[in-house]
């Protein structure tokens, strides 16, 4: 039983720092970048254009799928090349699939709009495909992007949490210290009996002789 607790335990720390570590890419990541991690891509919507399948400042997950595999009605994230985007993500659903000079092209339009985006997205500027979507753990990402917040939930718990494992630690070192001590002590003072035992029975044998 206590193994299956000390695995549960660890399970639950590894899926604990890995949420840790995708929270802390996705709000230090610079504007304009994607945060990755093991070919999936994190990202908050900051616009309603994907309603209501896709709330604003939901957050996202997509998958580094190859864009050949990419059909009508899937949902992507890419580099928008529309004037008033030049360069920024967006994420749409695809309207459809054709090729331009060799090239995998696609349209697309967000759910809420009325007309489809006016320029057409290569496969060369796709993110990736939208694979999850959460609007709570978005509002949760919001508010750990506001810097006071994020110190007074994580970095003051987690400095407590490390000071209260190293006093711990110390406490362990110094036990299992003083207990080679005593160890050392006992087995001394043994050695100590074990001589003068002998010695004694060396001098019964003289006696006796």
């Amino acid at each position: 039983m206590k193994y299956v607790l000390r695995v549960v335990n660890v399970l639950a720390a590894v899926v604990i720092a890995l949420a840790l570590l995708v929270l802390l890419r996705t709000v230090f990541t610079p504007a304009g970048e994607v945060p990755t991690l093991g070919g999936y891509s994190f990202m908050r919507t900051l616009t309603g254009s994907m309603e209501p399948a896709i709330p604003v400042h939901s957050f996202l997950v997509t998958d580094d799928v190859d864009p050949e595999t990419l059909q009508v009605g899937d949902i992507i994230t890419f580099r928008s090349t529309q004037p008033n985007l030049e360069g920024a993500l967006n994420t749409h659903r695809i309207t459809s699939v054709y090729e331009e000079n060799g090239q995998l092209m696609f349209h697309t339009k967000g759910d809420a709009n009325a007309v489809e985006d006016s320029e057409p997205v290569a496969a060369v500027n796709v993110v990736g495909k939208v694979v999850f979507v959460s609007a709570a753990l978005g509002t949760v990402v919001s508010l750990f992007a506001n810097p006071l917040v994020f110190l007074l939930l994580i970095v003051v718990p987690l400095v407590l949490l490390l000071g209260f494992e190293f006093a711990k630690l110390v406490k362990s070192t110094k036990e299992v210290a003083r207990a080679e001590d005593e160890a050392a002590l006992r087995a001394a003072v043994e050695e100590i009996r074990r001589k003068r035992a002998a010695e004694k029975t060396e001098a019964e044998h003289r006696i006796g002789l």
